[in-house]
């Protein structure tokens, strides 16, 4: 009996260690619920075959379930992630470009006439984004090419 408590306590430790270690290891969200869901679905098997007299069988189908199950978890984890980038990306560029910016239509001289032309207020550019370098007009937010979040230039 001490040999069986043994190896569950093994076949439970060791799945949950290389579980911990692979935070931080470049793993996708797939392959991180992959490992959690097979160490997971190995302590319980391994419980339930023990209870049956067949911890080995019972550890075996529970990783593999588990295996599947996280696999896909993270993987639906994954494509939320990415979901919700996407949308915040498309805010940030809907609140950046104002209609004030939209270019003027031509007219047919190649010119506005005088009295239709509107001041065109040259705004300094007064923010930045870090990484690039580049400058922008006040009134950005965040880089449109990056989304980037710009800082006020000291």
């Amino acid at each position: 009996m001490k040999k069986l408590i043994g190896k569950i306590a093994v076949l439970l430790i060791l799945p949950l260690m290389m579980t911990g270690c692979a935070t931080d290891s470049g793993l996708t969200e797939r392959e991180t619920g992959g490992l959690a869901g097979a160490a997971l679905g190995a302590g319980i098997g391994a419980l339930a075959g023990s209870a049956t007299g067949h911890a080995g069988v019972g550890t075996a189908i529970g990783a593999g379930a588990g295996l599947l199950t996280g696999a896909v978890a993270g993987e639906m984890a994954r494509r939320q992630k990415e979901q919700t980038k996407k949308e915040i990306r498309q805010e940030m560029m809907q609140q950046q470009y104002q209609p004030q910016y939209a270019p003027q239509p031509a007219t047919t001289q190649g010119y506005a006439p005088a009295a239709q032309t509107t001041a065109v207020r040259q705004e300094m550019n007064t923010k930045y984004n870090p990484r690039t370098g580049q400058t922008f007009p006040s009134n950005y937010t965040y880089d449109p090419a990056t989304g980037e979040e710009l800082k006020p230039l000291q």
